[in-house]
């Protein structure tokens, strides 16, 4: 509930605000400055291209292994998360309206739809990741994360509240899913 919460703030300051749009341009000119060096040009690849279809490759290899192993309930609630944020974000991005203070370019484009994919498999992958999960895990889910949504500003193709809103939209879906799993374990076990 806070992750939506949250995000609903950050549409209101930084996308319908003049003080919010301002501050994201900010931070979006921020972000180009530093001396990236070759990383400039492979950033937006790996962002919009390569970690999108890695992920969902990857999604798909660990829900075929926790289905082989009879985690079906596991799986089933995990790929709700990619299932429903993704045509979500696209709903969301072109419905909601952008008004034009002047900053940036005019369209809206939050959240973004390639971020919300990246994030969305990462956190299914997650999800469906036995409890036991080796350390090496997190630190490269959270890479592949902060690569998808740095990849995205530095790239142009976002402002940095679109993929901070892609973050917070995947956060608000898993939270759902996870608290309907709870319920349904809960009341599977009343039985």
């Amino acid at each position: 509930m806070a992750a939506v919460v949250v995000l609903l703030g950050l549409y209101g300051v930084a996308v319908l605000t003049v003080p919010g749009q301002w501050l994201d341009d900010q931070i979006f000119g921020w972000v180009q400055r530093p001396p990236y060096g070759p990383l400039r040009d492979v950033l937006p690849t790996a962002a919009r291209v390569v970690l999108p279809f890695a992920m969902l490759i990857a999604l798909v290899l660990v829900a075929g292994w926790r289905l082989a192993v009879g985690r079906w309930a596991v799986v089933a609630g995990a790929l709700l998360v990619p299932l429903v944020s993704i045509p979500l974000a696209r709903w969301l991005r072109v419905s909601l309206p952008r008004p034009d203070h002047g900053y940036s370019y005019v369209d809206n484009t939050m959240p973004s739809t390639h971020a919300t994919v990246v994030v969305a498999a990462v956190v299914a992958v997650a999800m469906m990741w036995p409890s036991q999960r080796p350390a090496w895990l997190g630190w490269c889910l959270g890479g592949v994360v902060a690569v998808a949504c740095l990849g995205n500003v530095v790239g142009h193709a976002h402002r940095p509240s679109d993929v901070l809103a892609s973050v917070l939209l995947v956060i608000a879906v898993a939270g759902v899913v996870r608290g309907l799993s709870a319920r349904l374990a809960r009341r599977d076990r009343g039985w």
